[in-house]
């Protein structure tokens, strides 16, 4: 049990982390209507008052980070062969901490903003997923002409050099990302001073649906009602279904409890059954029913306790362990667009052995008491002859 819910709340933390860092945010701004259409990234739906907007949603005391953000979905017309892509424009410094840039380098280094590109001057840089490398067949310093529609319906193209290879952790999203200064992203699809999303983030995220609401209420207060504004958990399907998941994890748990009760009441119905004939003369010589079922559910307890010892030991020893290094489970998580890093870690705490422990314990007792109740069943005399 220590394991196990070491291991799902891990599980769990990570999916909706990476969802917000990389997806959602805590609440997410955009332009009244462009949820309905999200899986088409339509451009022509995109902000375009950055720096009306933004300092409403900084001035708010509960947000730590104001992040715009450009999504466009790109065909890139590479070496040898044209791809489908996902083009992410963002403010490189500031989303240190979030989409983390500086982290998915794997070779090279990250774009410059704007056209301060360090191999061709003029041109803009970007790096590309380590998957959409491979799809391309391309390397550091080749060029990649990306065409899209832009911000106003017409077609837009410009050409990137990559600077660097990285990866996000997601199988899925490396396999298709292209990511470059916000700046660049707005030349392409013709958005100054303006990004398809801005994120915001707070200290805590639970406070992330009054945000939400009081955004709202200032974004009408300042006469933009064409603003859509979406706490984390309203958007899309993930939240939702991880709210429905936990209670089945529970379950989960619930039998895991059930199959180590179930080997505690045979091992206790065998103590009994041999030792009929010891209950027959303790009864004979005074002693009481009740200490009898005394003495056996002391027994249970005696075996939970070791046992919680024990199993709470192992399972922290190896929670803690895997937690150091991690499961690998990108060759599971190839082809799932759902945000699963490769690397998964337990979620360790104290309070998961202590509560693990004292399950078991309390489950041990429990699963005593029918042969405790079957021990005193019988008169001594009974008990004596079987």
């Amino acid at each position: 049990m220590t394991y196990a819910i070491s291991h799902i709340d891990g599980v769990m933390n990570s999916m909706l982390e990476t969802y917000a860092k990389t997806e959602s945010g805590h609440v997410r701004i955009r332009k009244e209507g462009y949820s309905e259409r999200d899986r088409s990234l339509p451009a022509h739906l995109s902000i375009r008052n950055l720096s009306e907007i933004m300092p409403i949603i900084e001035m708010h005391e509960q947000v730590v980070a104001v992040l715009p953000r450009i999504r466009a979905a790109v065909l890139v017309d590479g070496v040898d062969s044209n791809r489908p892509g996902l083009l992410l424009g963002v403010d490189l410094d500031a989303e240190e901490g979030y989409l983390n840039p500086s982290a998915m380098v794997t070779s090279g280094r990250l774009p410059h903003p704007g056209s301060r590109a360090g191999f061709s001057p003029g041109l803009p840089e970007m790096m590309i997923g380590e998957g959409m490398a491979e799809r391309l067949d391309a390397s550091i310093g080749d060029t990649l002409t990306l065409l899209t529609q832009t911000s106003y319906r017409s077609l837009g193209a410009l050409r990137f050099i990559i600077s660097g290879i990285g990866t996000t952790g997601l199988s899925a999203l490396d396999s298709r990302l292209m990511l470059s200064s916000i700046e660049s992203a707005q030349l392409l699809i013709d958005l100054e001073n303006g990004a398809t999303e801005i994120v915001a983030f707070t200290a805590e995220p639970n406070f992330a649906d009054a945000l939400a609401a009081d955004l709202i209420s200032r974004f009408k207060q300042a006469a933009l009602e064409d603003i859509e504004v979406l706490s984390w958990t309203e958007q899309g399907p993930l939240v939702k279904i991880m709210n429905t998941t936990r209670p089945m994890m529970g379950i989960i748990l619930f039998i895991l409890l059930l199959m180590a009760s179930l080997i505690i009441v045979n091992t206790m119905m065998m103590t009994v059954m041999e030792r009929t004939r010891e209950f027959g003369m303790l009864a004979a010589l005074g002693l009481r029913r009740s200490d009898i079922v005394r003495l056996i559910i002391l027994e249970g307890l005696a075996i939970g306790f070791v046992g919680a010892l024990v199993g709470g030991a192992l399972g922290t020893t190896v929670a803690i362990w895997i937690s150091k290094i991690g499961i690998d489970v990108s060759a599971a998580t190839t082809n799932i667009d759902v945000p699963f890093k490769s690397i998964m870690y337990p979620n360790w705490t104290p309070a998961y052995s202590l509560a693990s422990a004292l399950l078991g314990m309390l489950t041990a007792v429990l699963a005593s008491c029918y042969p405790a109740w079957r021990a005193v069943r019988k008169t001594p005399a009974e008990a004596m002859h079987d």
